[in-house]
């Protein structure tokens, strides 16, 4: 095949004299000083410019790659996201984990409270009972009083609940309801 000086494959590949006087040390082939195969320099620049797109990519556990593109696609996906927390947020739609976790202790100590005032309550009433009926039907009415109360109770936290979360305080850490 015919060869071509310095200038017809500089206008050939898009580039200056300078860079494809770059590019020779870099691999592109040359038949001698000044004189070109342009198809040998036109496929070598061609794996040239595929390498320099791979090395632009962002390499995987898999071995594989991720292009710019995607990454960029992935932190629009991870913005969009925290903007949406924020929105929930602002709208009320998410409790402080410290407030669930505050509301959930002071519900355990009160209802463990309430189930261990039961026995010295009940005692008197069942002293000299004889009747295993009796005896029965006075501990379920005992328990059915300390769930109502109990009841009765989360319904009134419920009312308060559903005000704080209208306050649009600042937490550190939140949960989505």
């Amino acid at each position: 095949m015919a060869t071509v000086g310095v200038g017809k494959i500089a206008d050939a590949l898009n580039l200056s004299e300078q860079r494809v006087q770059q590019l020779v040390k870099e691999g592109l082939p040359r038949e001698s000083r000044g004189q070109y195969d342009p198809v040998k320099c036109l496929l070598w620049y061609i794996r040239y410019l595929q390498q320099a797109i791979e090395k632009r990519t962002t390499p995987t556990l898999d071995d594989g790659f991720v292009g710019e593109r995607k990454e960029r696609m992935r932190l629009l996906s991870a913005d969009a996201d925290l903007r949406e927390m924020e929105l929930a947020e602002q709208r009320s739609q998410l409790v402080a984990i410290q407030d669930i976790d505050k509301a959930v202790a002071d519900l355990a100590r009160t209802v463990t409270a309430r189930v261990m005032a039961v026995p010295p309550r009940l005692a008197p009433e069942l002293v000299g009972e004889t009747s295993r009926m009796m005896l029965q039907a006075k501990m379920e009415r005992a328990f059915r009083e300390t769930l109502a109360y109990l009841a009765k109770l989360h319904n009134a936290d419920g009312d308060a609940t559903s005000s704080a979360r209208r306050d649009p305080r600042a937490n550190s850490t939140k949960r989505e309801v």
